[in-house]
């Protein structure tokens, strides 16, 4: 039978055991989202677990080797209650796949969004006061914030805002 474990990482190393996990043939979900911190005093974008220090498995109980996902580079142990590995309920699983899911799209897409946009790109404002109003990007200024011009009151305004809360229009 089929069921969900949970198995705790060593610290940081949550990535090297879902590879070593994965190529004993086992199916694994590490939700992952991408976050923007300030490294080395630059803005960067970083990809970060949701749950730290933490691995989700599928296992068939019947068959699975524990004793050898125990001792997996990567791997501390079990994550047990009362002396039996804890077992996630399906229902919660498919919500933490579909969180995987996501949170890998949005990683991709914030990979694309971060950064300097080139300058004369149509932009869209995502968050704050201008949330939904199309901007042309002008130039960066500073590490967080840049030069925009904006449609306001019938004409171009100089706006200066947060880089991160612009996107590349669809229009």
């Amino acid at each position: 039978m089929q069921q969900w474990f949970v198995l705790q990482c060593k610290a940081r190393q949550e990535d090297r055991a879902k590879l070593n996990v994965e190529n004993q043939g086992y199916v694994t979900c590490l939700p992952q989202m991408a976050i923007t911190k300030r490294l080395r005093g630059k803005r960067q974008t970083v990809i970060e677990a949701v749950f730290p220090g933490y691995l989700f498995v599928q296992l068939d109980t019947n068959s699975a080797n524990f004793n050898a996902l125990r001792s997996t580079r990567g791997v501390l142990a079990f994550v047990r209650f009362g002396g039996i590995p804890a077992t996630i309920p399906d229902a919660v699983m498919q919500q933490l796949l579909a969180l995987a899911e996501l949170t890998k799209n949005k990683t991709a897409e914030a990979g694309a969004t971060a950064g300097s946009f080139a300058a004369g790109t149509v932009v869209e404002v995502t968050d704050g006061p201008f949330i939904g109003l199309k901007a042309v990007y002008e130039m960066p200024k500073g590490e967080d914030r840049c030069l925009v011009l904006l449609d306001m009151l019938g004409k171009q305004q100089h706006i200066e805002i947060d880089e991160q809360i612009l996107r590349v229009s669809d229009s």
